[in-house]
This record gives structure tokens, sequence and C-alpha cells, in this order.
């Protein structure tokens, strides 16, 4: 599980339960810049001739927005780590200060994996800067400290010498290795600075650490109060650490992946680290009503002039750099009724945009980006059955199946409704009637081929065939809930009422709390017993109901979901995609950027009606 989370949209780092850094992500926040794929920074102490690593010492950790501390305590002995990365530099800055007597040395492990792989890196020691560097190509990394280096070595990953020659606190001065390779060094003093810092070269790397050096006590005080100062007009805490947590995950180009925690390697040998268009314009709008709209510009950018194709949607998802992403839809798919794409993705990313002009006043951006603006609503337009008067087939937002969704035909009608706004205000009277008229259309078809008026619910997706519906999937599904979130129905409307009715019904989960996805959802699912449970509580879904619960003024509810959020986070203020229902732990990614995201949605819009929140 991962408790900690640094970034400064360069570079960011994740850190496990033993203040391990597991991940370091530079220059862009993508699964390919992921400079320690599934590598593990190990720190030790050696204490009067005896050695041990921190996993045998009592920690704890604690984040204050995007500033990370641990104290480890053993017997006579405490220390006090505290890592930041600078504002100014890719450069992570840790302080150490060690309580106790006897004679100390800490070892620091390094393990680099350059540009996404282990093969042809150099791990070196640098006598001039008294460092040690690893690089490949462009991708350079010097680790230094404020004194002088006790010892230090290098050597091959895959036979282990490095690890092994730390184990008796004695480094063996190893001055360079190729290869799959490591590094370590100790230092011999009771308070001193460490520096991990990145550039494409060596005149760079040096460059960066002598203005590091030169003054990192300074450095570390301001970039902890930068984000100090950044979350203080939140009075909750995880409020706060979702703002910081948010911001951290705009990266260089702009890009919001979904999550940079690669613990979810283990089942599909992939990651989260990728950009989804529906959950990084999610996230955006929830940044945006945060009043930290001057992040979210970045992000628009990349979103209109580098994600959307020349047809108007959006593909599953994207690399930092805008290419394409890995997929698992079927190109076989793309037909004159179907196309291998989540069509909500491109509809919220109207309504999210929309969301950010409207408190932005930002005329520049619109008229810059209105032509794709354009393409876009008259794909959902033209992305029609023209009997049926809903949209065609694409896969749902859980991505596993092609239909026509509830949640997705909630989007477009949103995406639609925010198209036609954003044309007023241009002038472009005939897009905005055009887009208005559609999307009106599109929710009198949604009522009637929809909703199961026998069972009182809408349907989670029906299949349709040249203007014909010829199946329906009646799974009882959270994200019919998108009819209340997009504001498609008044949070009164009876229809709405009686599916989120059933809603409750079968998808809370009674043992820990929390709504499931949908009925009998396996993704997962640990090795217990499920019978009665639908499946694993998320936390996305959760914020869903709390955010119908305050727009139908149920604020009591509401603010019950809030504390449950509250319960099931880390220590660390960091959010999961969803949680075990039979003790409450964190499943899947920790932290995921769309849970933190509808978490400060939801305070924000219970705040705005309940000041005592």
């Amino acid at each position: 599980m991962r408790t900690g989370f640094l970034s400064n949209g360069e570079m960011a780092a994740l850190y496990d339960s033993n203040f391990y850094i597991k991940s370091i992500y530079y220059p862009y926040l993508g699964q390919q810049y992921n400079q320690s794929l599934n590598g593990m920074f190990k720190v030790g102490v050696w204490k009067d001739g005896y050695f041990e690593w921190l996993e045998s010492w009592d920690k704890t950790i604690s984040m204050n927005g995007l500033s990370i501390t641990m104290k480890a305590n053993k017997e006579d002995t405490s220390i006090e780590f505290k890592d930041v990365i600078s504002m100014s530099h890719p450069a992570i800055i840790r302080k150490v200060k060690i309580n106790g007597k006897g004679l100390y040395r800490i070892i620091f492990y390094n393990d680099f994996r350059l540009n996404g792989n282990e093969v042809g890196d150099t791990a070196l020691y640098d006598p001039i800067t008294d460092s040690l560097i690893h690089y490949k190509q462009n991708t350079w990394f010097i680790i230094s400290s404020s004194q002088q280096l006790y010892e230090y070595t290098t050597g091959r990953r895959d036979q282990g010498t490095v690890i092994n020659d730390c184990n008796d606190g004695i480094l063996s001065k190893n001055p360079i290795s190729q290869g799959s390779v490591d590094s370590a060094f100790s230092i011999a003093s009771m308070e001193f600075f460490v520096y991990i810092i990145a550039g494409n070269s060596y005149n760079d790397i040096v460059k960066k650490l002598n203005i590091i050096k030169s003054k990192g006590s300074v450095q570390m005080e301001r970039d902890t109060r930068y984000w100090k100062d950044i979350i203080d007009p939140f009075g909750n805490k995880l409020a706060k650490q979702s703002v910081a947590i948010i911001i951290g995950h705009i990266g260089k180009n702009g890009e919001i992946p979904a999550s940079l925690d690669t613990s979810i390697l283990k089942f599909n040998l992939d990651t989260y680290a990728y950009v989804w268009p529906r959950d990084a314009s999610l996230t955006a709008l929830s940044l945006d009503i945060a009043g930290y709209y001057s992040f979210t510009n970045k992000y628009y950018d990349f979103l209109f002039n580098r994600l959307f194709n020349d047809e108007g949607y959006l593909y599953q998802k994207y690399n930092s750099d805008g290419t394409y992403g890995s997929t698992w839809h079927p190109w076989t798919v793309k037909t004159k009724q179907s196309l291998n794409i989540q069509e909500d993705e491109t509809a919220t990313s109207l309504f999210s945009y929309y969301n950010h002009f409207i408190i932005t006043k930002d005329y520049s951006s619109l008229r810059d980006y209105y032509d794709t603006i354009e393409k876009a609503a008259d794909f959902l337009v033209n992305f029609t059955d023209e009997k049926l008067k809903l949209p065609l087939m694409s896969y749902d937002l859980w991505e596993e199946k092609l239909g026509v969704h509830t949640y997705t035909v909630s989007s477009v009608i949103a995406g639609l409704r925010s198209a036609s706004s954003l044309a007023r205000f241009l002038g472009d009277w005939n897009n905005e009637e055009k887009w208005g008229r559609i999307a009106k259309d599109m929710t009198k078809s949604l009522k009637e081929y929809m909703f199961d008026k026998e069972r009182k619910t809408y349907y989670k997706s029906i299949v349709i065939d040249n203007g014909k519906v010829i199946d329906y999937d009646k799974s009882i599904e959270s994200s019919i809930l998108g009819l209340s979130l997009f504001d498609v129905l008044d949070a009164n409307d009876e229809t709405l009422m009686s599916s989120i009715e059933k809603i409750k019904e079968k998808l809370w989960v009674k043992t820990t709390g929390g709504l499931a996805r949908y009925e009998n959802d396996y993704y997962q699912r640990v090795q217990e017993d499920y019978n009665d449970i639908p499946g694993n509580p998320w936390i996305i879904t959760t914020m869903w109901l709390a955010q119908h619960y305050i727009k139908s003024n149920n604020l009591e509810e509401a603010a019950k979901l809030i504390k449950w959020v509250e319960g099931i986070s880390t220590p660390t203020g960091l959010i999961p995609e969803q949680i075990n229902p039979f003790d409450g732990s964190p499943l899947s990614v920790t932290p995921l950027l769309w849970s933190h995201a509808e978490f400060l949605k939801t305070y924000i819009y219970l705040s705005s009606k309940n000041k005592d929140i």
C-alpha cells in the first residue's frame, strides 16, 4: 500500500509503508516515465556495529500537503525523516535527524530503472561532486548529501551485490557498474540532508545540485510553506490533502494521470498511469469549483489541442505525451452502430470545460478551443440513432460492456447542453439551437426507452439495432446516478428517486458501508465469501450518492458519507479506488485521483449548503 505522495508536476514520488520510495516519475507523470518501476529505495541503520533495515522499526508516517514526515523508533533511538520535492527543480530534498547515543550510520539503497527498463543503465561514484550518479541516454539522477559520503558502492542488481553488501553496514566502494545496476551510500552524521535530483545531462544535474545544496534548508522551508499556504483555506483535513494531491497530479504537459500507484501491476501487467479524459476532466472540475482553476488551464490546453482527434471524439486513454495509451477495446466494433470508445469521455470533457469557463470567464480559451468544441458536439449529434434519438453504442464508463448506457446518455445530454450554452456566449445561434434541441429530444427518449416501468428503475444499458431495442441489461447499476450528477433529471423526479432506492437496496455494502458499482461486480475481489455482498465498496460511487443527497437537501445523510470516506482513507490522507468489504482496508490503487476529486467536490457542495461542515 502507498502511504505517501510528493510531486511538483515534473517529478513525483510514491512511498510505501516502510517509507521506501517505490516510484519516481520524471520528467512527465506517466507510465513510460517511471524511473523506478517496481523499485524500492530502502533505508537501513547501522549502530555500534549492528545493521538492520527500517522494516523492523516502529514507524509513523504523516503528510501535510505534499510534504511527508516519517518518525522511526527502536529501543533508545529515534530518527525523523522529512521529504519534500522542490517547487523550482526536479529534486527530492530529505532532512534526516537522529536522536540517540552511540555511533550511527544511515545507509541509503538506490534502485533506479531508467526509462522504463533495467537494461543499459550506468551507476557510478563521482568524486568531483561526492555523489552517486545513475544515467541512461538523457535521463540522469544524482544522489548526494549535505555531509560527506561515508561509504558508497555500485553493483549489478540482478546479482544482488549491492543489497548484500549493505547487510553488514560496510560498503565496498565499487566505483562503477553497467547494465542492471543499483547503488548505495552511507552517511555518518546525526543531522543532514539528502538530495535526489533529476536532469538531462551531467552538467544539468551538477548545476542543480549546487543550487539545492547551497540552500537546502531554505528550500525545504519554502516548499513546505508553499503547500501549507495552498491548502490552508480548507478546514477539513482530507479536503486539504485532496487539493494538494490533485494539484500534484497535474503534470508538465498538463496531463492528469488516474493514479501513479504501480501496485496494480501484479493483476494486469499495466498501470493506471494514463490520462483517461473522463477521470481527468472530472478531476479538473473539482479543482475548478475549489477555486484553483489557474492549475487546470494546462490540462484544458492538453485536452483540446493534443487529445481530441479530427472526428471530434476521444479515445479510451492516453500517455502523458498525448499518444494513445494501451487499450482492450477491440477495433472490430467500429461499425455504423458502434465505436470502440467510451463516448462519455468526450461528453464529460465538454461538460467540465463549460463549468471551467463559467468560473473563469476565460473567453480567450473559449475562442481558441471552440473549433474543437464544435467538432465534439457535432460528433455527439451525429453518433445518434435517428429513430430512437439516443446515442449509438460505445463502451460503458467501467470499460467493460458495449451498449447504450444510462450514464453515457446522461453525459451526452450534459455535454450537448454545455456546448449549446458555450455557443450562446459566442453568438453561434444555429449551433446553440441545434445542440440544445437534440439534448431535449435525447432526454425524452431516455425516459421512454431506458426506464423499466415494471421495476421502476433505469436500465444499466440497452442494445440497439437499426432503430430497435433488442436487449436490456437489468443489472442494478450505481452509475444511473449520472442522471442526478449531470442534472439530466431533477433530484425529485419520480423515476430517478425510485431508481436510487433500488441502488441503495441492492448495492449498499452492509459489512463496511459504501456503495458497490453494480450487482455481482468481480473486479478486485478478495478471497472471501461474497454472499450478500454485491461487490467492493467504491469511493466514487459512494460520493455520487452523497452528491444526490445534497441536491435533494438530505444533508445529514450526505455528511455521514463524507465521514465514511474520512474513516477509510489512509492516515496520510490518501483515498483508494475501493476498499475490502470485510475489513475496510484499501484495495486497488492508492491514491486514485478520481476518488479524491469526488470527495473534494462532495465536501464543497455540502459546505456551501451547511456552514457547520
